[in-house]
């Protein structure tokens, strides 16, 4: 498996983009949710699950927004393209309640012109670089990003909770914010996929995590307590609602796809 990302990758619209090719089978993979949304690309072969272990359908091109962990077996000589986008781009390119498209992997052909799909798909799957890819990217949809990126009521509490690190109430939005506790329920499962309560989760666990992978921290009940986490078990249960295992399963699994998508920056409000 080739994981094809850049490290100090930067645009005015896309957050980050990512080629996995696949030079041998590989087997069921977990992938979590970072809360922001995607334009994916599929060549070739793959079986997607959900939470549930349910089937999942995968369209050529789709859009995806936040939603719980899949599980995502890949084929030899397969390949696939992830393109990151600020949170609120699901709902602008789609215009529907993104909590109830969560877990949908939703055909981008429903929302843009066939023919430019069909151009950027085939040119797309012969850029092995993250600067082509981005080339062929906006040479293509270009004219869309100003709709796709425009900021909704919900973007400055999101990225308010990605700098914080999921470290805050969902009253302490209403605090800082000028919405009430029930306003910031509705603007969320609107336009983010999510209650305000569980992308704070979401967010924190994120972090989390990526510390736990570092190996960096000297106890491991100090990272715990700084991310606000009571103890083990209830860090435990966010492991199990994020990642469907335990810590210790998580530990000793094999799953290079996760590890790479963790060596990542996560924060890039």
């Amino acid at each position: 498996m080739e994981f094809i990302n850049s490290l100090n990758f930067n645009h005015s619209f896309i957050k980050d983009i990512v080629r996995i090719d696949y030079s041998a089978d590989m087997p069921l993979q977990c992938i979590n949710d970072y809360g922001y949304s995607y334009i994916m690309f599929r060549f070739g072969d793959f079986e997607a699950y959900d939470y549930k272990n349910n089937p999942i359908e995968i369209p050529k091109i789709f859009v995806k927004g936040t939603g719980d962990f899949f599980n995502v077996k890949a084929y030899k000589n397969s390949t696939w393209i992830s393109v990151e986008l600020p949170n609120h781009s699901l709902h602008n390119i789609t215009r529907l309640i993104a909590k109830k498209s969560r877990n949908k992997l939703i055909d981008l052909y429903d929302y843009v012109d066939a023919s430019i799909l069909d151009r950027l798909y085939y040119e797309i799957y012969e850029n092995k670089t993250v600067e082509a890819i981005t080339q062929t990217l906006d040479k293509h949809l270009y004219t869309f990003y100003s709709a796709w990126n425009c900021d909704l009521d919900s973007t400055v509490m999101v990225n308010y909770i990605y700098s914080r690190k999921g470290l805050l109430s969902v009253s302490e939005l209403s605090e800082k914010f000028p919405y009430g506790e029930r306003s910031i329920e509705r603007m969320f499962s609107r336009e983010v996929g999510s209650s305000p309560y569980r992308f704070i989760r979401l967010v924190r666990f994120n972090f989390i995590i990526r510390e736990l992978e570092k190996a960096e921290y000297t106890k491991f009940e100090d990272l715990i307590e700084r991310y606000n986490y009571y103890d083990h078990s209830h860090f435990e249960k966010d492991f199990k609602k994020f990642l469907g295992q335990s810590i210790t399963t998580y530990k000793n699994d094999f799953n290079p796809l996760l590890s790479s998508a963790l060596k990542r920056a996560y924060c890039k409000i």
